[in-house]
């Protein structure tokens, strides 16, 4: 699947993803939020054990500790309380003309870890709400719990975690389709991950099970999503070989499957997926710090009417540290996707972001970024759209282009000030572009997003 977004711009790998951008998370760690967020079974909080991951680049890293508080002691635990409030103009919700609003975002999470010697225990919960005053249906409200520990067992670690999410999938996302109004969607995931160390080389075998569940979106053209609902299973084998602290090769190996609701339309969708990837990760670099992951992934449908799909696959990510103040990030990634519309499956995902952060000031850091993402899909069905029916033939190519920049501010270690500006380009051919006859919808739009913001932390 795909990444998703953190709150103040910070993306997280995840560890377990069926995705080779996943599998790289052993190693990877946060940056830049990804243009476009899509199912949030990627997204999981760094700061709860058994999601955890590394921080990298030297401005990103100062940027974000710049407002690390020390948060509230409850004896053996730390509370971390966080908000956020941000307003601003979006020219185009809903990927439609017209659909232009001011824009109201507020946020609020709050964490509690543990501080013991040996073991860890964490969970969070939060909420994400996202108004569009003039455009009132396109207005959402998305919320999350997790729960996660890990125990020390000497040489070894055995880490569980626990996750639920009602979120929305928007018109405007990479590889969305058929979406005119936000779609809620939840997720409930499990994971357990067991590293067992032999000196410098480690073997971690995990498993992840999800459940996905998607509803009906509102409005006027009203498509039941609940097709695409489905539950996963992954098994993974991770061996990995330190040749120095912070440089390390990667071996992984995963399978996977897919159960799609028992309807004639979902059916097509259900598969057995395998793949292998291997790469390096060399993060003790003081200039220069990088990742890459290759491999190839082949997925097999239950269903005659849905070929199997071969494709090679890969993860980059490279961080160029020229002077203290200035951080380049370029990452890399192609992976094959679960589909996220009626509309779509057998979806080849590749995105390529470049990532410029500089620190201006000890407390003002700006950010620059450069984005191209594109999905290439393959459909042959029919979907009930209320009273009437939609379908879409053959193959469809999404492209997207995004670029925009930040200011941060940190004012103290509580509160941090932001101003950012986002624009997105998206291209759509082959098949019927406006299957569903939306009034305005067409095969090109384009948004300009700008946010003035402030976050508290405790």
């Amino acid at each position: 699947m795909k990444v998703g977004r953190l709150q103040d711009g910070v993306r997280v790998w995840r560890c377990l993803s069926r995705g080779p951008v996943g599998m790289v998370a052993l190693g990877i760690g946060l940056h830049a939020h990804h243009a476009h967020a899509q199912l949030i079974q990627q997204l999981f909080p760094s700061d709860i054990p058994g999601y955890s991951t590394d921080m990298t680049g030297s401005v990103v890293t100062r940027q974000m500790m710049g407002q690390q508080t020390d948060g509230i002691g409850l004896g053996s635990w730390l509370l971390r309380p966080s908000a956020s409030e941000n307003v601003g103009y979006n020219s185009n919700t809903l990927g439609i003309p017209g659909s232009g609003s001011p824009v109201v975002q507020t946020s609020a999470n709050v964490s509690v870890n543990s501080r013991w010697r040996r073991h860890a225990l964490g969970a969070s919960v939060g909420m994400d709400d996202h108004r569009y005053p003039t455009q009132s249906i396109a207005s959402y409200t998305n919320w999350h719990g997790n729960i996660g520990g890990t125990l020390n067992l000497g040489h070894d670690t055995l880490s569980m975690a626990y996750s639920h999410y009602q979120y929305h999938l928007s018109a405007t996302n990479l590889g969305v389709y058929g979406v005119v109004y936000p779609v809620p969607y939840q997720v409930n995931d499990g994971r357990l991950t067991y590293t067992k160390m032999f000196g410098r080389f480690s073997l971690i075998p995990a498993f992840d099970y999800q459940d996905f569940s998607f509803g009906t979106a509102p409005g006027p053209i009203s498509i039941d999503y609940g097709t695409i609902s489905h539950k996963t299973e992954t098994g993974s084998l991770t061996s990995r070989y330190e040749f120095s602290r912070g440089n390390a090769a990667v071996v992984v190996f995963r399978g996977s499957a897919a159960q799609y609701n028992s309807v004639p339309e979902a059916s097509v969708n259900n598969y057995a997926d395998g793949a292998g990837f291997g790469g390096v990760d060399f993060r003790s670099g003081q200039v220069w710090q990088y990742r890459l992951l290759v491999g190839g992934e082949t997925r097999s449908f239950s269903s005659g009417r849905s070929p199997s799909v071969t494709t090679p696959t890969f993860e980059v990510n490279v961080s160029w540290m020229p002077r203290r103040i200035d951080t380049v990030n370029l990452t890399a990634a192609r992976h094959l996707s679960d589909p996220e519309t009626p509309f779509a499956r057998n979806q080849v995902v590749t995105d390529v972001r470049l990532q410029w952060d500089h620190e201006l000031r000890r407390n003002v850091f700006l950010r620059a970024y450069a984005e191209y993402g594109e999905s290439a899909s393959q459909s042959s069905m029919t979907v009930p759209t209320g009273s009437a029916t939609a379908s879409l033939e053959g193959s469809r190519l999404q492209k997207q282009i995004h670029f925009g920049g930040s200011v941060f501010w940190n004012i103290d270690r509580h509160v941090r000030a932001s101003l950012t500006y986002n624009y997105v380009n998206n291209a759509t051919s082959g098949g019927n572009v406006n299957y569903l006859n939306i009034p305005g919808r067409l095969s090109t739009f384009t948004s300009n997003t700008i946010l003035l913001g402030f976050s508290f932390s405790g």
